[in-house]
């Protein structure tokens, strides 16, 4: 065995501290490193020591060859026999999170990045729609359509909302540039950025589904495995087709950890299964004018709950007790423990878990645009609808002030037409693609009230796009409505601003 090798400062930052890091080994040799903390009592170096000895050729930089090449084989199939026996075998899914893959994922459209990012537990960045503009061919044709005799017509919508997405863009930015005079000190480098911004904001509406986008993701083998499965199983050839690139490329970095990934019967059959018991007649809502939050579901006695779970984490007594306790408290007596609790918060501050005891619901009615912000939020549960024209679409003030607000109605409207074809012959989930992001969709969230604190800061904030700044408004005033002394406690910016990034 090479000196290299056997010297460990190569694998661990540091080599006589409790505490380390570890790097440019595999990602499945860390996993079983990993996993050895629960079944050995030797340290990880020691463990690390053995792996070194016994599975030489699975190190970076080891390129086996004549005898090697038998030794590579044994190396790789203990490493395989370690990841059956534990995480298939035992089903011990734990030591797969050990492993880590980071994937570039490119050239795909913005729905097969919404389902992507469906994953929870997972780290994404996704090329902007704000900051980046996209030309006349910026998409992605979805198969099945291209395969059949709608394909021009797809082709034509997608053209049609990028070239009127164009004009709108250039029109905006130099709107933006007319108003907005260049301030001491701005370099022109950051002056042409913020007006190219305001001009995306505005002209972000027309880019359809299909848009190409590229993102970059960070994600255990354990989540990966249940991701691919759930692509693998989508009803959209894109879809399928990404599940099939991810799985190739992921298998380079963690094989034996995503081996069994592959389509789900349950899952593909999930939706037929629901769809004798879908009545059309509970979907007959008036179109809403904007964008809307509704609260939906939350319990009666938030504020009580909340109270009795502070002082809980405070050790003041036992739940059952505290709750009778303090429900027979004042309504005041209760919101002033809350504001004590919340109280000496720095910006980036979290309030503490006890508000994590009381969950509320929203239903949301928003553009897609807008979606594609709130989906990020992670810690909750979303249930979304496929995007339709059931609920309209925004019309950014912007596109009437730059004189090309009847080239925008009739870009939307043209591709509500190709959309009722294309969801006739091919179905909703397919005909999604030729809708922009105006268009709103229909969304469930559900989440604790330490997330809502954080949602409705984090999106209510001045540099938040008017679209999804006005949902976080709207969720603050419906809580506020429901729950006053819950809401009080939540920083929300209500005030509206004309340049959000100037």
């Amino acid at each position: 065995m090479s000196a290299h090798l056997l010297d460990l400062s190569t694998y661990c930052t540091n080599l006589d501290q409790p505490v380390f890091a570890l790097h440019e080994l595999p990602e499945e040799v860390v996993a079983v490193l990993f996993a050895y903390y629960s079944r050995s009592p030797l340290p990880l170096r020691d463990n690390l020591r053995r792996v070194l000895a016994e599975d030489l050729a699975l190190m970076p930089g080891h390129t086996p060859t004549g005898d090697g090449a038998a030794e590579y084989a044994a190396a790789e199939e203990r490493a395989r026999a370690f990841h059956e026996k534990w995480v298939v075998g035992y089903g011990h899914g734990s030591v797969a999170e050990h492993a880590v893959v980071h994937l570039a994922v490119e050239e795909i459209s913005i729905v097969a990045s919404k389902a992507l990012e469906d994953c929870r537990l997972a780290s994404y960045t996704e090329k902007s729609t704000r900051y980046v503009p996209f030309d006349t061919e910026s998409y992605v044709r979805e198969p099945t359509i291209a395969a059949g005799p709608l394909a021009s017509l797809y082709d034509e919508t997608c053209r049609d909302l990028l070239s009127t997405y164009g004009r709108v863009l250039a029109a905006s930015e130099a709107a933006a540039r007319a108003e907005i005079e260049r301030p001491a000190g701005w370099t022109q480098a950051r002056y042409d950025s913020v007006c190219r911004s305001q001009a995306c904001d505005v002209a972000r509406y027309l880019l359809p589904a299909a848009t190409r986008t590229n993102l970059g993701l960070t994600i255990n083998a354990r989540s990966l495995e249940h991701t691919l499965t759930k692509l693998y199983s989508d009803d959209l050839g894109e879809i399928r087709e990404l599940a099939g690139a991810l799985h190739r490329e992921a298998a380079v970095i963690v094989p034996t950890l995503v081996k069994y990934a592959a389509p789900n019967a349950h899952l593909r059959g999930r939706r037929a299964a629901v769809e004798p018991w879908i009545d059309p007649q509970a979907d007959a809502p008036p179109v809403p004018a904007t964008n809307t939050a509704r609260l939906v579901a939350g319990p009666a006695e938030s504020l009580s709950d909340v109270a009795a779970a502070i002082l809980f984490e405070a050790g003041a007594g036992a739940w059952t007790t505290l709750r009778t306790l303090v429900a027979a408290w004042p309504a005041e007596r209760q919101a002033e423990l809350l504001t004590a609790y919340l109280r000496d918060r720095e910006r980036f501050d979290a309030p503490g878990r006890a508000l994590e005891q009381v969950t509320f619901s929203f239903e949301l009615t928003l553009d897609y645009g807008a979606y594609r912000d709130v989906q990020r939020h992670r810690m909750c549960t979303q249930l979304g609808q496929v995007l339709d024209c059931r609920h309209g679409y925004e019309t950014p003030p912007g596109v009437a002030a730059v004189g090309l607000v009847d080239d925008y109605h009739r870009a939307l409207a043209a591709s509500e037409a190709a959309w009722e074809r294309l969801a006739e012959a091919h179905g909703p989930a397919a005909a999604q693609y030729v809708l922009p992001l105006a268009w709103r969709k229909r969304l469930l969230m559900t989440a604790n009230l330490r997330e809502w604190h954080h949602f409705i800061s984090l999106r209510s904030g001045r540099q938040g796009h008017p679209s999804y700044r006005r949902v976080a408004q709207d969720c603050w005033h419906e809580l506020h409505r429901a729950h006053p002394a819950l809401a009080a406690g939540i920083r929300v910016d209500l005030a509206d601003y004309d340049q959000a990034r100037a």
